[in-house]
């Protein structure tokens, strides 16, 4: 036997076999998409499922969670499923100007009446569907003298918030009073700036048209580079907007846009302010009427002096979407249950249970109380968003439907989000947001090239905890590619 030939064998195994048990261990497998959040505290929830319906992920997926402004994807399929003729303006869902007799030698009343537009608008640059364009019809029709100028909201329950809303949100657009007669989407616009060193007064002043509260000015001007602590606050009903807090010298004027509070009174305000340049004597008093009245002995039937054409309802559906504009989601919710015979003081919460049946769901997996999302009762689960935008997808209008959402990279509040990434333009969905609260649903386009149905909510976030936006996004995109 050939000793030296068996043992370099030998010894050449055992080397081998060293370098086996030596070579570096494969990496662990990677964590599934959302298993390890940036954020503690934030419970997630999502599925991801292909059109016909083939879950490719799924987590907590029959958890309820609070949807903020994804309950807008509800609101907007309504219209679609129950509305016809969205693209055509609609003459009977304008704003319109009576002229209401008070009795022989009495100036006659102006009645303001609102018919649920959302569009109405009294600005300068106002082109069409505006506040103006009724004052002139006054001053055409020869009229000098009125009584009182009324805003009529009684179309619509007098209900200027949901349920569910948050009082301390009030004050700001976002949350502006919901009423059948609104114009500037019932906000106003509070331009303020530092004072001229620290220590001074900051400036607060209404854009031209827009002082019609009380500024109860505390602000002041602080050290240059300081934090700004500008803090805003209305108790809701009274029209004192009381401002505190510093803002450091030196910053930039910026404005604030603030809900009103009294959106028909408002309007009967700024009516007065344009009937006086015409030259139309108001004898009377501006004020609300939020429930319907009968006429007294001696009134006669009013008089239609003009009405406005709003835009096609296809208008306010884009504005929704791409924009998540709140009051007009709230304003399209009862549009479309007063179409339907069903409009109760609760807002037409009765629409959104009735489309959420016809989908097939329960209200375990879909509960909605306002058509903004800005209730804080509202909650969805993640399969059960997931299944209505199947079932959405496959209706006639579907496609249309999508075509109104944000696009990922491009658009309303998805363009700043997933830039640079495989997903930019091939992302349509609605995001929400509120107080620890982040989601988005829709459709993305994976790598393989079929559209992907997701539905994905991050809720209870802490209050100084960071944006978890960028690891949803970034989870979002992980399954496209995986896909």
């Amino acid at each position: 036997m050939n000793f030296p030939r068996l043992l370099k064998a030998i010894t050449g195994a055992a080397l081998m076999g060293l370098a086996a048990c030596t070579t570096t261990p494969a990496e662990p497998p990677r964590p599934a998409p959302f298993a390890e959040t940036e954020v503690a505290g934030v419970r997630w929830g999502a599925v991801v499922m292909t059109l016909d319906g083939r879950e490719v992920f799924s987590l907590n997926a029959d958890e309820r969670f609070i949807p903020a402004s994804n309950t807008k994807v509800f609101t907007t399929a309504a219209a679609f499923q129950y509305l016809a003729g969205l693209d055509v303006a609609d003459p009977a869902a304008g704003t319109s100007l009576w002229l209401a007799p008070r009795g022989e030698g009495a100036a006659p009343d102006l009645v303001l009446m609102g018919a649920g537009d959302p569009m109405l608008a009294d600005r300068p640059d106002c082109l069409n569907n505006c506040l103006h364009q009724l004052a002139d019809a006054v001053a055409a029709a020869g009229i000098t003298r009125v009584g009182d100028i009324i805003g009529d909201d009684t179309l619509l329950p007098a209900e200027p918030w949901g349920q569910g809303w948050s009082w301390n949100n009030f004050v700001w657009y976002y949350a502006a009073p919901v009423s059948a007669l609104s114009v500037n989407e019932n906000a106003l616009s509070l331009i303020v700036a530092p004072g001229a060193a620290p220590g001074d007064p900051a400036a607060a002043d209404w854009a031209a048209g827009d002082d019609l509260l009380t500024v109860d000015n505390q602000l002041i001007t602080g050290l240059p580079g300081t934090e700004q602590t500008l803090r805003m606050g209305r108790v809701p009903g009274l029209e004192i907007l009381r401002l505190t807090g510093s803002i450091p010298a030196g910053a930039a004027p910026r404005a604030y846009a603030v809900g009103m509070r009294d959106p028909a009174e408002t309007a009967a305000f700024r009516l007065f302010r344009l009937l006086t340049e015409r030259g139309v004597a108001v004898e009377g008093r501006m004020r609300a009427r939020h429930e319907p009245a009968e006429f007294g002995a001696g009134q006669g039937a009013p008089v239609l002096i003009a009405q406005l054409t709003p835009p096609p309802l296809m208008d306010s559906l884009r504005r929704i979407l791409v924009n998540s504009q709140n009051l007009h989601a709230e304003l399209l919710l009862r549009r479309i249950a007063l179409a339907r015979g069903e409009l109760s003081p609760e807002g037409g919460q009765e629409v959104l249970a009735a489309l959420v049946a016809e989908a097939g769901l329960t209200p375990v997996e879909a509960e909605l109380f306002d058509g903004s999302g800005l209730s804080s009762y509202n909650r969805v689960t993640p399969r059960g968003m997931a299944q209505f935008l199947q079932w959405a997808a496959r209706q006639a209008w579907g496609e249309d439907w999508r075509g109104l959402m944000p696009v990922g990279g491009e658009s309303g509040t998805l363009a700043r989000r997933f830039r640079g990434t495989p997903l930019e333009g091939k992302v349509y969905a609605k995001t929400g947001s509120l107080h620890g609260v982040n989601a988005l649903s829709g459709f993305m386009t994976a790598r393989s090239g079929q559209t992907l149905i997701f539905a994905v909510y991050a809720n209870d976030r802490p209050a100084d905890a960071p944006s978890i936006i960028g690891e949803m996004d970034a989870n979002l995109v992980r399954i496209a590619q995986e896909n």
